[in-house]
């Protein structure tokens, strides 16, 4: 591809910080033959006034759209470009050759999109909830190679497609998808239409990390948004991106022992509802990489309390006059939680440990495996009651532009 008609579309919503910052290195870029299309939503406030059109540079307002998704769309449709790059306001491209960086890769008829490297803003810190975000979601790869880097999914940061590609997977997510789940979306459907996903070894943005990922409200509401977007990639694409009905059942799970303390019968009757849903939720084995059910998992460390707690401690774990057949009960509800908070802090901790950079990242290792937990627990609420409250997301039907 020699010399395409680029188009850079910046969707503007409540993440507006570097904005002005983000124009101007993209206007210094050496490559001519290009656009620039900003599409303001209702939650950008005055920052919306501050772009003034011109030939180069095309402002939309949206009126009705607020999700980051909409309002890409919006531009994705508005653009002329042969290549469309989508760059998020707070994503600031590095060097001149930025642009024709991004574009060489599409040389390759194979390539359908191209994925910027994104790099920490100098100046800025990666505070603990920034990396309590990187540790439950996928963390960005980098490359340093002589060629480009392929990869599974977008980043939704800075990504620039074909437009032909767009024109035929119907741009990005359809009808009622959230925000977290239109990245493995379109990758899942960009890989459908028989191309790859490259991360480019020349371009770069440097990232500042936007208002909503800083505050610990906004981290609660994007993990119920993750568990959300699970159960939708599961139904649309048979795809289990963080696993989170394992994390449903875990939340669920920790009701039994108290639920028990009150009505044993009751939490034996849900602790077999748990245990048949578990059935249906694959775990992988870390090393061999077999994929094996959470309810061999239970089964197994019910048998394992079994045989380890001696009848002879009964009595002062449980009092003489319980029945041997409602100890086995107890045993098996502690089973099941156990199992479960096993899962849950396995994966907490390997979450943590990804956030891990550099030595001075080592101090939040603690912290992020702390808060870990019932992060992924909001996981798995969002998982079980998303569907519960949101209509189900449909796939968009491509539309030729």
């Amino acid at each position: 591809m020699n010399e395409p008609f680029v188009s850079v579309v910046i969707p503007v919503g409540r993440d507006n910080e570097g904005l002005a910052e983000c124009l101007d290195a993209v206007g210094q870029q050496d490559y001519a033959k290009k656009e620039v299309i900003v599409v303001f939503g209702p939650d950008a406030g005055d920052s919306a006034s501050s772009p003034r059109a011109s030939e180069s540079l095309r402002v939309i307002s949206e009126k009705q759209a607020h999700a980051p998704g909409a309002l890409a769309n919006s531009g994705l449709r508005a653009a002329r470009g042969q290549v469309k790059i989508l760059l998020m306001p707070y994503c600031v491209p590095l060097g001149t050759a930025w642009m024709s960086s991004m574009i060489g890769p599409f040389e390759d008829d194979s390539v359908g999109v191209v994925v910027s490297q994104c790099v920490a803003a100098q100046g800025s810190t990666r505070g603990l909830i920034p990396r309590l975000l990187d540790s439950v979601s996928t963390p960005e790869r980098r490359s340093t190679g002589p060629a480009p880097l392929r990869q599974d999914t977008v980043s939704h940061l800075c990504d620039a497609y074909r437009a032909g590609l767009l024109a035929d997977v119907g741009h990005l997510g359809g009808d009622g998808l959230t925000e977290a789940a239109q990245p493995l979306d379109i990758s899942v459907k960009v890989a459908e239409a028989g191309y790859s996903i490259v991360l480019s070894n020349a371009a770069a943005v440097a990232y500042n990390v936007p208002r909503s990922r800083r505050r610990l409200g906004d981290a609660v509401r994007r993990a119920l948004q993750y568990g959300l977007a699970d159960a939708q990639l599961d139904k649309l694409h048979g795809l289990r991106w963080l696993n989170a009905g394992v994390l449903a059942a875990t939340f669920f799970s920790l009701f039994l022992l108290p639920v028990a303390a009150y009505n044993l019968p009751l939490a034996v009757i849900l602790g077999a509802v748990i245990f048949a849903w578990s059935a249906f939720l694959s775990l992988r084995l870390p090393v061999l990489g077999w994929e094996w059910p959470l309810f061999i998992g239970n089964a197994l460390a019910f048998v394992a309390i079994i045989l380890i707690v001696r009848r002879d401690w009964w009595p002062s774990f449980f009092g003489r006059q319980l029945h041997p057949a409602i100890i086995r009960q107890w045993c098996w509800l502690a089973a099941i939680l156990a199992s479960d908070l096993l899962v849950l802090g396995k994966t907490a901790l390997a979450g943590a440990v990804r956030t891990v950079r550099r030595p001075v990242d080592l101090l939040y290792v603690a912290p992020v495996f702390a808060l870990g937990l019932p992060l992924r627990l909001l996981v798995g609420v969002g998982y079980f009651f998303g569907p519960l409250v949101q209509r189900s997301p449909k796939k968009e039907k491509p539309q030729s532009e």
